[in-house]
């Protein structure tokens, strides 16, 4: 009896890894180091937009209260992306440490 799903190819010669850790990725226009600080950058933006917002809510200020709420729901949503990011970076790292050579 035949399998209906066709047999797997195998994996051609896997050759050494040539760009070093500070070039750029191929097909991307940042590094690695870049894209984390963009998102650092972000997280913080955010976190400083709300508080500008709640700033001029508390002053009696034009920013509508749901805009602070969805301003404040973005920030904290935002920290804890970075928070779980953080702890996964971690891990991997205690994960390698862990490794017998």
């Amino acid at each position: 009896m035949t399998s209906p799903i066709g047999s797997i190819p195998g994996i051609s010669g896997i050759s050494g890894i040539s760009q070093p850790a500070t070039e750029r990725v191929s097909g991307g226009d940042t590094s690695f180091a870049e894209k984390i600080s963009g998102a650092l950058q972000s997280v913080s933006d955010g976190e400083l937009s709300a508080d500008l917002m709640a700033q001029d809510v508390a002053a009696g200020g034009d920013t509508p209260v749901h805009e602070l709420m969805i301003a404040t729901t973005k920030a904290q949503l935002g920290v804890e992306t970075l928070v779980q990011v953080r702890n996964k970076a971690v891990e991997a790292y205690q994960e390698i440490m862990r490794m017998q050579i």
